[in-house]
């Protein structure tokens, strides 16, 4: 079983998101059960690699993918917000 885990950063594009998101998810791995760090660099490999997120069609700015681990597939949503 897995669990719901939502983190925020603040990127210039998709790919900063994520790299910098799995930045997060290295200081946070501990919290996350089952996310190893063997997992955990597979995961930043496959960003490094090209993984792209696909925009989700009829929504605006909203994008999904999810990366595959022996026993797992993470799910991740991304949203695009504005700050005030």
């Amino acid at each position: 079983m897995g669990g719901t885990y939502c983190s925020q950063v603040k990127a210039k594009d998709l790919k900063t998101a994520l790299n910098s998101w799995t930045q997060i998810l290295t200081r946070d791995r501990l919290e996350i059960k089952h996310l190893t760090l063997n997992k955990l660099k597979r995961l930043e490999k496959e960003i490094q690699d090209g993984e792209r997120p696909t925009k989700l069609k009829g929504l605006k700015n909203i994008w999904f993918t999810s990366f595959l681990t022996k026993e797992n597939i993470i799910h991740v949503n991304i949203i695009k917000t504005a700050s005030r």
